[in-house]
């Protein structure tokens, strides 16, 4: 696990994949924190919480933005969430944002959720040398806990009283911030949500602003190879493979389509 505070410069001029679960506390400052399709107006008192990881872009920052920050692998995760409920984790997963408002229940919740973050600075600042793997499971699993008592129950309530045409929606955008990189058809999501692709449609037209679900798709896929092909190192052809297209020519094609430019011309305009 890694505690840092930072500015997330570096997101500003390309977004990156962060393959590890991620909590972000805004501690000053404004920006717009974009996981491709899905977009977070991130001020002060602000939290993020990425479990699977995502994809982000910082868009617009203050000068003064300034976020508190803790990943964590992937592996920990696993076993610090065994105990727990998969419902809160569900929740979590389609509710990643939560503003801590202006009264006094959130802001008690925003002093202590940084209480939290003080001790991951303590503990995750600099690796441990004995016992690390057991300090950050437990860490994690009691941080966890925490948050799930500390969900105020208006929030649950309403997310309990979603219809299922809204909840399939969030299931339907956790799973493409999670697979896009790899599933590029309709039928795909469809199938895990075992609905029709036509039912799909209908219901991601109703909350997306009437944008389709392939429409979605593409752009998530669109943001996710602008992140590989900011990593000169790679190859046109390595991008395909890690894309699940069969052919670099079918790359090329699919991210002239969206952006009106070729995987080239991306690189050389942003000087790769």
């Amino acid at each position: 696990m890694r505690y840092e505070e930072t500015d997330l410069s570096s997101l500003t001029k390309r977004p990156f994949r962060f393959e590890c679960g991620i909590q972000l506390l805004c501690i000053s400052g404004r920006s717009i924190i974009s996981t491709g399709v899905e977009q977070y107006d991130f001020c002060k008192t602000s939290e993020l919480i990425f479990l699977a990881g995502s994809l982000i872009e910082v868009i617009k920052p203050s000068p003064d933005f300034k976020v508190r920050m803790l990943l964590f692998p992937k592996n920990i995760f696993l076993k610090a969430a065994l105990p727990i409920d998969t419902s809160y984790f569900n929740y979590m997963s389609e509710a990643p944002y939560f503003k801590h408002a202006a009264n006094d229940t959130s802001l008690a919740s925003w002093k202590r959720v940084n209480q939290w973050m003080d001790m991951a600075e303590l503990l995750f600042s600099h690796p441990a040398k004995y016992f690390r793997e057991q300090l950050e499971q437990n860490f994690l699993q009691s941080l966890f806990m925490w948050i799930f008592n500390t969900i105020p129950q208006q929030y649950l309530s309403i997310h309990n009283k979603y219809s299922r045409k809204q909840i399939l929606y969030h299931r339907f955008m956790v799973l493409l911030r999670e697979h896009s990189t790899q599933e590029h058809q309709i039928n795909y999501y469809a199938n895990q949500l075992c609905i029709t692709p036509r039912y799909l449609n209908e219901v991601v037209i109703q909350y997306s602003n009437g944008r389709t679900p392939k429409q979605l798709i593409d752009e998530q896929l669109t943001a996710e190879l602008k992140v590989q092909l900011s990593n000169p190192s790679l190859s046109i052809m390595e991008i395909a493979q890690l894309f699940n297209f069969q052919e670099p020519a079918n790359v090329s094609r699919f991210f002239k389509k969206n952006t009106g430019m070729s995987p080239k011309e991306f690189r050389s305009r942003n000087k790769l």
